[in-house]
């Protein structure tokens, strides 16, 4: 695994956060009811935009989770990510599962995605909030533009400024949590390491790649269920948990549900 230079102070603190975290992140989404929901809400909303075939560029891939869903489903993924121990434990699914031909992975920040050769993709797609991680979405789309095909399509999930279910937490006197998107940014503690986080409306993900992308359509994951660090909600609160699930699908893309979830999946078009 090759270690390109990252660029940037606060990346090369987010990738060293990840490095130390990529033994515990697997163990972190695997018996997860509430995010297992969540992604196969992600990979039902891609795959009825683009079609099996497709190449796709997985920004932020982590350990590659979603990179393997999309190639047992007939995609082929290029994923990039800055922490190698999070790639090496992608590379090493890839491998036990014989998906090399349609899986591969590179070291590189956001910033240095003119140096690879992958592409050109027909998806630039990033799932629960890598990008969250970056101050200038723009800066994002410029270096991803130049890798796209022709009418594709972006489809981001990404933390909003507002989360219903957090905000309610003021109900409870959590002041600081319920309001901790509000401005727009806010502070991640993670493997003893601290870093900026910045949340975007669906608006400014489409500002940030321009003209020629419309916005297409937005849908939210998790406003009536909790967020997806809510791992034991399922287990403690089973009948709850099915009721608001069942909600929860039913108002996400509605107004102005699917813009209060802990996530939202942003998909723009090429005009």
């Amino acid at each position: 695994m090759p270690n390109n230079i990252l660029s940037g102070t606060s990346f090369q603190t987010v990738a060293e956060a990840y490095d130390r975290n990529a033994d515990k992140y697997d163990d972190f989404i695997e018996n997860n009811d509430n995010l297992a929901r969540m992604r196969q809400r992600v990979y039902d909303f891609v795959a009825a935009r683009v079609p099996a075939g497709g190449r796709i560029l997985d920004l932020a891939c982590g350990t590659g989770t979603d990179a393997v869903w999309f190639a047992q489903h007939g995609y082929s993924v290029h994923g990039v990510d800055i922490s190698g121990e999070m790639l090496t434990r992608a590379e090493k699914k890839a491998r036990e599962l014989g998906l090399q031909d349609k899986l591969s992975f590179e070291q590189l920040s956001y910033t240095d995605l003119k140096n690879t050769k992958a592409g050109p993709f027909d998806l630039t797609f990033s799932n629960f909030g890598g990008l969250n991680c970056v101050s200038d979405l723009a800066m994002v789309a410029e270096n991803v533009r130049p890798l796209l095909r022709q009418n594709t399509r972006v489809i981001w999930a990404l933390m909003p400024p507002f989360c219903l279910w957090e905000a309610a937490l003021v109900l409870r006197g959590r002041f600081k949590l319920a309001a901790r998107r509000f401005s727009g940014e806010s502070t991640v503690h993670k493997e003893g390491l601290v870093y900026p986080v910045y949340y975007y409306t669906p608006r400014q993900v489409a500002q940030a790649w321009g003209a020629d992308f419309k916005l297409d359509s937005v849908e939210a994951l998790s406003v009536m269920t909790p967020p997806a660090t809510s791992k034991d909600f399922s287990v403690d609160y089973p009948r709850a948990f099915s009721m608001l699930r069942k909600l929860d699908d039913a108002l996400a893309p509605r107004w102005p549900f699917k813009y209060w979830g802990d996530f939202s999946i942003v998909s723009l078009k090429h005009v």
